[in-house]
């Protein structure tokens, strides 16, 4: 009987401390949203599975963008320092890219509304390249 108490006195404590975490929540939100994208993505096939994706995509990127006022360097310290959830968003953004890519070659299934919707997170903005480049730069240098 005591053996089967021991590991659920510890569960509990440790369940606790993840629902009472903040970045727990707001991870789970994320993955979720881009959860809910990457699985509209998939299923468009073909411009008239478009119409119906468009829906889902758009809850997701609100979603999202909800989320745009959090702490982003706290989010990620909690990422980074919690088992199995780096790994996990790494390989849902994977599978997101592949999606980008294959609406990309598809050309949009010639949806304006579908391009313009997913722009954001697909189109490369010069200034910010250039931006990046810089920093990476610098930081180059340095060593």
């Amino acid at each position: 009987m005591h053996r089967t108490l021991l590991p659920i006195l510890f569960a509990v404590p440790a369940v606790y401390a993840a629902d009472s975490d903040p970045m727990a929540g707001i991870y789970e939100r994320l993955y979720a949203a881009l959860e809910q994208e990457v699985e509209a993505l998939e299923n468009i096939e073909q411009a008239a599975d478009v119409a119906s994706a468009l829906e889902q995509l758009r809850a997701s990127l609100a979603a999202q963008s909800e989320l745009l006022s959090i702490d982003q360097n706290e989010l990620w310290l909690y990422i980074d320092n919690t088992k199995d959830k780096k790994q996990a968003l790494v390989d849902l953004l994977v599978r997101l890219a592949l999606e980008f890519q294959s609406v990309e070659k598809a050309a949009y299934f010639d949806s304006a509304e579908l391009k313009a919707l997913l722009a954001p997170q697909i189109e490369v903005d010069p200034t910010v390249e250039h931006a990046k480049r810089e920093k990476v730069d610098a930081v180059t240098d340095e060593d």
